[in-house]
């Protein structure tokens, strides 16, 4: 085995075993001596590639983060409500690891710039498309203010399940896109 691969498998068992001990034990007991020994690697394997805990769970983020798109549809309520589902998938199946590890690594520059780089600015020029050929089909007021709708949705659903425990139903995502089609959006200040 070739050192590019010796080295990809003991990052692959490293995230691994994250990944595990994260859901077994949440992020305030994972440890980097518990990674270790989970991967069957040492401490200095570990040190040699990730500076701490918050770096680990912060590569591990931006390694298993699903990058769907929405498709172009033709049809700005069913493309509006596809975006819905992965603002929902992405905060409700994801929430329980991603939040708290996202706000871990708030600490953690380096970790934070690139899930925003990898992660977050794809998924938000995704859903800012979608907004905008809902806007070009008039489906939406032209002057919609594209970010604060997909950030309004976003920290509604949040909001919804992460501080109230609340599964958010189908129909209030129905409810929140015909709202926005029948023109009740934020709007840009001229």
């Amino acid at each position: 085995m070739g050192k590019e691969n010796a080295s990809g498998d003991v990052q692959r068992k490293v995230l691994d075993a994250v990944a595990e001990l994260l859901s077994e034990l949440g992020y305030l007991e994972l440890t980097v001596d518990k990674v270790a020994k989970r991967a069957g690697v040492t401490r200095k394997t570990i040190y040699h590639r990730w500076p701490n805990k918050a770096a680990l769970v912060g590569e591990l983020l931006i390694r298993d983060a699903r990058m769907d798109t929405v498709p172009e549809l033709g049809d700005s309520r069913a493309e509006l409500r596809h975006l819905f589902e992965l603002i929902l998938r992405d905060t409700q199946d994801e929430g329980t690891l991603v939040l708290p590890a996202l706000w871990a690594n708030m600490g953690e520059p380096a970790v934070m710039e690139r899930f925003r780089r990898e992660v977050l600015a794809p998924r938000r020029q995704d859903a800012r498309a979608t907004v905008q050929r809902a806007m070009v089909r008039g489906d939406l007021p032209p002057d919609t203010d594209v970010d604060l709708l997909i950030d309004g949705w976003s920290g509604v659903v949040q909001f919804r399940s992460q501080m109230r425990s609340d599964v958010f139903l189908a129909a209030q995502a129905d409810e929140l896109v015909d709202l926005a089609l029948r023109g009740g959006v934020p709007r840009l200040r001229r």
